[in-house]
């Protein structure tokens, strides 16, 4: 009974009154910097994605020496000797045709760029390479065929000249072959060789009747320079 009037007695007549909640703990407040939008030409471009144990690293361009290809010229000690006479290198220069057979420059039936190199040896000796690039294998293609073509009509054209058969040159790489000829006072034998969208002729001739009867240095050379590619 007492305990029930001290209960009663306790408030202003209605609800028991709830203990009130201790206020939270006010957090520290941060204020946030703005950070300025980076602007187009100093936003940085995302950098290559890292796989674990392998460097990543920015490879430069590899530089060809030359667009025609001259590491396929041959060096004066690589050209076939005839009679032990050593070749040596006339010029890097931009040549004429190579043989007499040819109408026009390679450019004409299109080459998109050439390199060529000429030797001489004893005894009025010469030799002419050259090498000519195209858009692609079928350009190269056609354009041996026009050179074939130029060989088949070559004794029509060219005064007190004789042309032997094309031979066909079996080389580790593309497609060769050659023939011989005399022309006025000078024999000589002419090779070709097609590897890709790359075509290659080659010419080595002597005076008189001194160019080798029982072999032919221009098919060597063939199969020397097809070892290039």
């Amino acid at each position: 009974m007492l305990t029930a009037l001290a209960l009663a007695g306790c408030g202003d007549g209605g609800a028991p009154e709830r203990a009130s909640a201790p206020e939270p703990r006010q957090l520290p407040t941060h204020t946030a910097t703005a950070t300025p939008e980076p602007t187009p030409s100093t936003t940085a471009a995302p950098g290559p994605t890292r796989r674990p144990g392998h460097k990543v690293g920015t490879l430069a361009p590899r530089t060809r020496t030359s667009t025609a290809g001259d590491v396929h010229l041959l060096a004066a000690d690589r050209l076939p000797t005839i009679g032990g006479r050593a070749w040596t290198i006339g010029t890097d220069q931009p040549v004429g045709p190579v043989g007499a057979c040819q109408k026009t420059a390679l450019e004409t039936i299109g080459a998109m760029s050439t390199a060529s190199r000429s030797f001489t040896a004893d005894d009025g000796l010469t030799a002419t390479q050259l090498v000519a690039r195209f858009p692609d294998a079928r350009s190269a293609w056609r354009a041996h065929q026009v050179l074939v073509a130029w060989r088949d009509d070559c004794e029509s054209r060219v005064q007190r000249s004789t042309v032997g058969p094309l031979q066909p040159v079996t080389v580790r790489t593309g497609t060769g072959d050659s023939y011989r000829g005399s022309f006025r006072a000078r024999s000589a034998g002419l090779g070709i060789l097609r590897t890709g969208s790359y075509l290659t002729m080659v010419e080595v001739a002597a005076n008189g009747d001194r160019y080798p009867r029982d072999w032919d240095p221009a098919r060597v050379a063939v199969r020397r320079i097809a070892r290039t590619f």
